[in-house]
This record gives C-alpha cells, sequence and structure tokens, in this order.
C-alpha cells in the first residue's frame, strides 16, 4: 500500500521511524495567498516532488485536519475538497481520505462552517495514535475502507459557500458567466484575441474557489458534445462598427471576452477603464458622462454601447432603480441622442428590471449566467446565441443615431431660419413632434414593421410636397400651363414649361418618360419612370393630366433644376412615390405581393432633405416669394 502523508510540521506521524510512510507533503501556506490558490497551484503542479503527482502515486491519503496555525481552521477539510473536485486528478479524485484530528464527527459538524464532505463516503476519521494508524492499515487491508463511490453523487450532496472575499452576487456571477461562455468557443490559439481572454481567464482567483469548482464539478458531469455545444458565433451585421464598453468588471476579462467575439465577426469594442474603488458614485458618473460624450460626438461617433447596470459598489444597496449608476449614464446617453443603441448586460434576471429599461428607451437586454440559474450546456449555449442575436438588432438599428444627429442639424441650420414666409412649413416639419420627430419617433418603435415603414414614406413625402408648393420654391400653373422654379445660386426664376404661341404644345425643359417600374404587376399599364431635362427649351406635346403627373412634374422640376439633385436619385423618388400611391396610401393591387420597402429607403429621403434644407444663403441676400 503507498501511503500519502499531508501535514505542515504539526505531526509526530511524519518520523520515518514512528510513521513510515511512501510519500509526504509539507503544507507551507504562505499567509499572503488564499487558501484555495494555494491549494489549487499545488494540486496543478506537475513536477515529481508536487502534490498532484504525489497523490497521483498513492493509494490512500492522510491529511492532517489542521494545516495552519489556526487549528480551528480545519484546512485539512478544506484540502479534502480540493482533491475530490480537481479535474486534473481524473480517477485518482476519489482516492480514500483519512483526516487525523482529535475531534469526532459530531464535534466538527457543528464547528466547520461546510461539513457536508463528513457525511461522505470515502472519507474517514482518525487519532493521532499508532493505535488508529495500525487500525486504518488493516481495515484497508480487509476492504472495509474504499474510494469514494461515484463523484456526480458526492458533488450532488455537498454544499459549499461563496467565498467570502468576494462581496457579492455581482462579482461571482460574471466571473461564472465568463469561465461558462469560454468553454463554448472553438479553440482559437492563434488569434490574439482568443489568447488573451484565455489568460485573462485562467488569471481570475474566483475560478481557483472551491465554490467555483464544485460548480464546474456538477456542469462537467453533463455530456460535452464539441460539435453542439462549441462554435465560432460570428455575429451578423457589425462588420466595421465600434462599440462601447461601460463594465466595472471589464478588466476581469469581459473586455478580452467583447473583443474576442466581435474581432471575429470584424467590429471592434471601446471600454471606459477609470474605475477605482476610492471614487465616488457621483464622481465616477461625472466621469463616465465626459468619456460618453467625447466618443458619441467624436468624428467617428460610437454609436451602440453595452452597459451594466451596477457600476459602483453602492449599487448594491440602492433602493431606487433608477439610481443605479448604469440607469443615469443611460439616462445621459438618451438625452445627447435617444437614437443610440445600447444593450444591457447584467447578471439579474429580475423581470423589472428588464421593465424598468424599456422605460428608458433600452429594448436589448443579456443577462449573464449565474451559478444560481445553473444552465446546462444547451441553456449556457442558447444564452450566448441570445447575446449575440441582441448584438445583431441592435446593429440594425444604429442608423437611428445618425438620422436623429441628421433632424438635429436640420432643425439648428436650415434654409427658413431667416424666412418669416416658411415659418409654417418649418413648424410642421422641423417643430416639436413634427414631422421629422414624427419619423424618427415611428423608426424607434420599430424599423422593419411594414405598416411603420409605409406611414414613413406617407410622412415623407407629405414633406417634400409641402416644400414643393411654396411659393418661393416654385410656381406651378398646369391649367395654363406654366411651371416656374426659383434657383438657389442665382435667385432668379426658371421657366421650366410655358403654354405655346399655337396653344396646342408647350414649351418645356421637361418631359416625363413612360416605362414599367420594377415592382409593377405584370399586368398593369406603363407609368412615369424616368424624365429627360434640356438645357434650353423644346416644343413638346402637353403633360400627361392626373395628380400623379402633375405631383412629379412639381418635384422633378425642384429637385432637379433649383437643386441639382442627381437623376438617378429623382428617378427613385418617382419609383418610391408610385409604391407610396398604391401601397402606403391605399392599396389597389397594382404592386407585386412581394415587393416592401425598409428603412433604408426612408432614410434615402433624409439624403435628399439634408441637401435641399441644408442650404443657408448669404446673410445679405433676401429672397422674396415668386410673383403669383
Amino acid at each position: 500500500m503507498k501511503k500519502l502523508l499531508v501535514h505542515s510540521d504539526n505531526t509526530s506521524f511524519n518520523k520515518d521511524i514512528f510513521f513510515p510512510v511512501s510519500e509526504s507533503f509539507r503544507f507551507d501556506l504562505d499567509f499572503d495567498k488564499d487558501i484555495d490558490l494555494y491549494i489549487t497551484e499545488s494540486l496543478d503542479e506537475e513536477h515529481d516532488v508536487g502534490l498532484k503527482k504525489k497523490i497521483e502515486r498513492s493509494d490512500i491519503v492522510f491529511i492532517k485536519a489542521a494545516l495552519s496555525q489556526n487549528y480551528l481552521e480545519y484546512l485539512g477539510l478544506r484540502l479534502a475538497y480540493h482533491i475530490r473536485m480537481s479535474k486534473g486528478l481524473g480517477e485518482k479524485a476519489k482516492i480514500p481520505i483519512i483526516i487525523i484530528c482529535e475531534e469526532s464527527f459530531q464535534y466538527l459538524g457543528l464547528i466547520y462552517p461546510e461539513p457536508s464532505i463528513l457525511f461522505t463516503n470515502g472519507l474517514y476519521l482518525m487519532k493521532e495514535s499508532l493505535e488508529d494508524y495500525y487500525n486504518v492499515l488493516n481495515m484497508f487491508s480487509e476492504g472495509r475502507i474504499q474510494k469514494l463511490y461515484d463523484l456526480s453523487s458526492f458533488y450532488k450532496s455537498i454544499t459549499i459557500n461563496p467565498p467570502a472575499n468576494y462581496q457579492n452576487h455581482h462579482n461571482v456571477a460574471n466571473e461564472w458567466a465568463l469561465a461558462r461562455y469560454f468553454t463554448m468557443l472553438e479553440k482559437d490559439e492563434s488569434n490574439f484575441f482568443y489568447s488573451s481572454f484565455r489568460k485573462k481567464l485562467f488569471d481570475l482567483e474566483y475560478l481557483k474557489t472551491l465554490h467555483f469548482k464544485h460548480l464546474e464539478a456538477k456542469a462537467n458531469r453533463q455530456i460535452f458534445n464539441s460539435r453542439k455545444h462549441t462554435g465560432n458565433f460570428l455575429i451578423k451585421n457589425i462588420d466595421g462598427l465600434n462599440f462601447g464598453l461601460i463594465d466595472d468588471e471589464a478588466y476581469k476579462g469581459w473586455f478580452e471576452f467583447y473583443s474576442y467575439i466581435f474581432d471575429k465577426s470584424k467590429a471592434s469594442i471601446v471600454p471606459y477603464i477609470n474605475f477605482q474603488k476610492d471614487k465616488s458614485k457621483e464622481q465616477l458618473i461625472f466621469e463616465i458622462t465626459n468619456w460618453v460624450f467625447d466618443v458619441i460626438n467624436s468624428s467617428q461617433p460610437i454609436d451602440i454601447f453595452i452597459i451594466d447596470l451596477r457600476l459602483h459598489d453602492d449599487d448594491f444597496i440602492e433602493q431606487e432603480f433608477e439610481s443605479l449608476t448604469g440607469i443615469q449614464i443611460i439616462k445621459f446617453i438618451k438625452k445627447q441622442n435617444p437614437g443610440i443603441q445600447i444593450i444591457v448586460s447584467t447578471a439579474s434576471n429580475k423581470v423589472w428590471n428588464y421593465q424598468n429599461c424599456l422605460e428608458q428607451g433600452v429594448k436589448y437586454f443579456t443577462i449573464k449566467e449565474s451559478p444560481e440559474t445553473f444552465n446546462n450546456r444547451n441553456q449556457t449555449r442558447t444564452t450566448f446565441l441570445h447575446f449575440t442575436k441582441q448584438v445583431s438588432e441592435a446593429a440594425n438599428n444604429i442608423f437611428l443615431a445618425e438620422l436623429f444627429r441628421n433632424i438635429y442639424n436640420l432643425k439648428r441650420v436650415n434654409i427658413f431660419s431667416n424666412r418669416v414666409d416658411g415659418k409654417e412649413f418649418a413648424d410642421l416639419t422641423f417643430g416639436k413632434n413634427g414631422f421629422l420627430d414624427q419619423i424618427f419617433n415611428l423608426l424607434s418603435l420599430s424599423s422593419s414593421n411594414e405598416l411603420i415603414i409605409n406611414q414613413c414614406l406617407l410622412i415623407s413625402f407629405q414633406v417634400l410636397e409641402n416644400y414643393c408648393d411654396l411659393p418661393f420654391v416654385g410656381v406651378f400653373d398646369f391649367k395654363n400651363s406654366s411651371g416656374k422654379v426659383c434657383s438657389i445660386d442665382k435667385e432668379i426664376l426658371i421657366d421650366i414649361f410655358t403654354q405655346s404661341s399655337d396653344n396646342k404644345n408647350i414649351l418645356t425643359k421637361l418631359e416625363l418618360v413612360r416605362g414599367r417600374i420594377e415592382f409593377q404587376n405584370e399586368n398593369e399599364a406603363e407609368t412615369i419612370k424616368s424624365f429627360n431635362a434640356f438645357e434650353k427649351s423644346e416644343l413638346k406635346t402637353t403633360f400627361s393630366s392626373g395628380i400623379d403627373a402633375t405631383s412629379l412634374v412639381k418635384i422633378i422640376s425642384v429637385l432637379h433644376f433649383r437643386h441639382s439633385v442627381p437623376k438617378v436619385d429623382i428617378e427613385k423618388i418617382i419609383a418610391l412615390r408610385y409604391f407610396r400611391s398604391n401601397v402606403a396610401a391605399h392599396y389597389t393591387g397594382r404592386v407585386k405581393a412581394d415587393n416592401k420597402i425598409n428603412s433604408t429607403d426612408v432614410l434615402f429621403f433624409f439624403k435628399i432633405f439634408l441637401k435641399i434644407f441644408s442650404y443657408a444663403p448669404p446673410p445679405h441676400t433676401s429672397i422674396s416669394p415668386l410673383p403669383q
């Protein structure tokens, strides 16, 4: 029988004459080192004189209950737990363990804070005497001292408390989630971010604790299928994006985790890093909001953030949800630009947190897996995939941030700033809850809902058509075949079309072109599809009659002759107007059933609005209305 004795120079059994042993290991704990960290490192060492190798060479382990100067710590029992839950020992984790102490099972059960191991098989007590020692040897030879029967049953039967040096559930959950998510990743050692994440993860103190080992041991009972439970977890639609990270646990590995995941999807992440424990909550909020202000107003603004709710120690005793540091940051961001997308990442799974975040304009919410929820591998993978989906959906809506900036700029500086004759139009369009705000608010509700997109299209055309009807923009009298627009750069009237002398034709610089729009039903008649513009007026037949034709003539004339909008853009407006009239306004059946427009078509109008509304005339120039 090969025996191992673990002691700290505090047993008479360490003399070969009195207690001949096959191996011995001196437990030499550094007072500056955590007990779990010391034991974990001892059990991970691979050299021949290390504890791991000595256990592997032994048939039975004798451990002194007291392995420190404080005999009541019973670190020998702590070591026994670690042996049972050390993955590297394999079957040797079941080795018979004899605890050398003078106390009884009953006494240890009352005094030791985690006594459940005392009531598992494979562990025995003996007093420090030759009589007990020889009794143990006899019992071992007779088969009455055996190894642990089953590790799975052992994991279920024991209870381990969270480490005392972890102040709250938040800290434990953050590191637990990182460890679990790492197991979902395919090995990628050549990737810098993967290697950085792996190194940071293995440096975490919690992963050396008995609490983590217990949870991990239970998790490892679950069958692991690499094809089913791992992946590269690429995120759609984030290529080239830059994310902001505000998480006080970022330095523990979350930054490395996000960096790896986003790098695989060709995105990047910038963390806020100045978290110091001695800062007041107010100071921290002040500094974070200053950082946020800088990054959202830079030449390459960050339009999407991942934010934890509890960023300061005071948040863990905070009773008011709205006073949480993370919520204060979210409010600040949304006040600056409500189009910026925010993903709340938290260890809390309380439903009211989710509801309160919705009230702040946050639609994306990902819960970090925690030991309390203790998901199986499939659930961990689902949680991981949910995170990637939330990121992808948030990325789909970052256009709202740029849209808000465009609206803000249009409100601040537009061609109506110094005019009184366009005040009504300006109020309806740029005012609070005006047409532009309505479009933004609708798209904020949903950027994919067909009814919302159609409504935004209707509003966009209302803005454009109202503008074309302004008297200082153009005057059109179709009854008398007369149309004029005002040139912006030279402030002169441009005749677009006039009645010819024969009163049968018109002299025009504009000709409508008919054809078939791509999304028309095949059995529908040709419609206005494009136009030709001439430098000098030409004699042509009269324009087509009807509301659509006259409205399009106004739009084309103003956009082309007043604002020099490219022809391809005007043709797109012509096509969208057909869609507006036959789908958005009322369904006529003239458009193919599977044809739909999306948010990019609405954003196209803002490209036009920026071009035609952003012009600010020189201060000395006065623009008068065109004659009626």
